[in-house]
């Protein structure tokens, strides 16, 4: 598809559960009838965000079971997958479970693949096998704020289609390029975007759900991330990963390149709360030096210490957090906490994240560095010098 090619986003306000499958219906139809094509039997694979059970934290369920249904009205086969086994509590005995199939991807077989044209995940990873196979690809996302991409919706749902290990790869090569690579290497037929709720905030560090009330659809990922980024209060050009996607050719990265049908956007236009941007340490003795950090860690240690701000004044020691290029390292006072890939050259000089940027869970590096204990899984999220490591046996 060429980068010039004009794409189409249907937005709709929705009231409540009961007018959701109205709703979409109205959305299918402004589309053009995307599903009409649907052959008897077709292997269709709807993947939600249903990754955490708090309710208001993952898609609508009303939404997915309406999708499911309309796909087996048209006598094709609909696979609800998601990453970790939370799918399962969500979707056990819901009305979705009685028009598709309910699956964990981390159930599924792999298939070991490479992605022709990838800049960031350039080696072969390990897939699940109904990504590659299915026949035709549903994403419903919903719309949260980003404490390290801005914001995440359609484009980087397709970070949950791989392993749990595969996260850590995908943030260690760099998110943003990773982001692309993997909708360059299964491409949305269909984007359905729940707005029911979304997150706002300091997610994943923290985050608020908040009721909204929209859906919006698109045959083009980047189309309707950027369509829904600007409905709330986004500026998609500050979006490394669909600047990528529009240089690539994937889709468009102005509002203007895009036919907005159904409801004009100004009619259902909100002003989310974003992830905070200014790295504010709490206290004195919290010295950080991240000026030369790029624009993903910056954001990353800005959240860190919004998230941290209360542990960090209740604990009485000393701390220095560096994240960027250094030319030379500024005083290491206390517990020293080295973020991102930049940094891995100075890896023994403290605590080092890796990750471009790191991913939440790797917050546990902090509470490590206070003296705190974290959990078998989260110590594997950073690397301790051998000095620190023998001090601390």
């Amino acid at each position: 598809m060429g980068e010039r090619a004009r794409q189409s986003v249907a937005l709709e306000p929705v009231t409540d559960d009961a007018a959701v499958p109205g709703v979409l219906h109205r959305l299918l139809d402004l589309l053009g009838a995307p599903l009409a094509g649907l052959r008897p039997g077709a292997e269709v694979l709807i993947k939600p965000n249903l990754f955490q059970t708090r309710p208001g934290f993952h898609v609508n369920t009303a939404l997915l079971a309406a999708i499911a249904r309309v796909v087996a009205e048209y006598g094709a086969r609909p696979v609800i997958a998601e990453r970790t086994h939370a799918i399962y509590e969500i979707l056990r005995d819901h009305e979705a479970a009685r028009y598709a199939r309910v699956v964990s991807l981390d159930d599924l077989p792999l298939r070991i693949t490479g992605i022709p044209g990838a800049t960031s995940l350039r080696v072969p990873i390990a897939v699940p096998e109904l990504v590659l196979d299915c026949d035709f690809f549903i994403g419903v996302p919903q719309l949260r704020t980003h404490a390290s991409v801005v914001y995440s919706n359609a484009m980087k749902n397709l970070v949950g289609l791989l392993p749990g290990y595969t996260t850590r790869i995908v943030h260690m090569a760099g998110v943003d390029e990773s982001t692309v690579d993997l909708n360059l290497m299964r491409p949305q037929d269909l984007v359905v975007c729940d707005g029911t709720t979304v997150i706002e905030g300091n997610y994943p560090m923290d985050g608020r759900a908040r009721s909204v009330g929209f859906l919006a659809a698109s045959r083009n990922a980047v189309a309707l991330d950027v369509a829904v980024g600007v409905l709330a209060g986004f500026d998609p050009d500050s979006v490394a990963y669909l600047r990528d996607a529009h240089q690539r050719g994937m889709g468009p990265l102005s509002l203007q390149d895009i036919d907005v049908l159904g409801t004009p956007l100004a009619e259902l236009a909100f002003d989310m709360v974003k992830a905070p941007v200014e790295i504010v340490a709490p206290r004195a003795g919290v010295h950080v030096y991240a000026e030369h950090a790029c624009p993903a860690c910056s954001r990353f240690v800005a959240g860190a210490m919004r998230a941290l701000a209360e542990e960090l004044c209740a604990w009485d020691g000393e701390m220095t957090v560096i994240s960027g290029p250094q030319v030379q390292m500024p005083p290491l006072r206390g517990a020293v906490v080295l973020v991102g890939n930049c940094l891995y050259e100075s890896r023994d000089l403290g605590i080092f994240i890796e990750g471009c940027p790191p991913r939440a869970i790797q917050l546990a590096a902090f509470r490590y560095a206070m003296g705190r204990g974290v959990g078998e899984h989260e110590r594997t999220q950073f690397r301790v010098p051998p000095r620190l490591v023998s001090v601390a046996r």
